[in-house]
């Protein structure tokens, strides 16, 4: 049962597993030797292709697993601001108050917006207009908790759910 590569004249490797077995004589002493090769070439080859292909196939599953990433960050977040977007959130928050309904917890939102922002865009431009939404985006993120959701609402209004909050708080 041992495994040898054997070097033939054209230089293609031959892979061959070789027995051996000793052939005795009635008084169990060894006349001779049995041995045969089962050439195993082709199943060589074949399993070396599989693992070509294995290594292939996890490549292709973390390209895709990196593209999946991408795609959910893209169905969930605002491309401007990068906040959850209306779907995301409500889905989130729909969540998020079951379970704390569940445990009795109480949770807060806040609605905001920026006052006169069409005024502002219409003399400033929507370019400088987006500079002013994602400087307002990096201040309300700032002051975020890790499990606070933050969502663009709307054009220029943004909602912030506070888990385990109260109105006092």
């Amino acid at each position: 049962g041992v495994i040898c590569n054997l070097r033939q004249p054209a230089g293609d490797p031959l892979n061959v597993i070789l027995h051996a077995s000793p052939v005795l004589d009635p008084k169990g002493l060894v006349r001779g030797c049995l041995v045969s090769f089962d050439n195993v070439t082709q199943v060589h080859r074949v399993n070396e292709a599989l693992r070509g292909t294995l290594a292939e196939l996890e490549v292709s599953r973390e390209r895709i697993s990196l593209q999946n990433k991408e795609l959910q960050q893209l169905a969930n977040r605002d491309p401007l601001t990068g906040c959850l977007n209306r779907r995301a959130f409500f889905s989130a928050l729909e969540e998020l108050f079951i379970s704390t309904s569940d445990e009795g917890k109480s949770l807060c939102c806040i609605m905001t917006d920026i006052d006169h922002f069409k005024r502002f865009n219409d003399r400033y431009g929507h370019t400088i207009g987006d500079e002013v939404i994602r400087a307002i985006v990096r201040i309300l993120q700032g002051g975020l908790r890790i499990d606070d959701l933050l969502c663009r609402y709307g054009g220029e209004e943004f909602c912030i759910i506070l888990p385990d909050t109260n109105v006092s708080q």
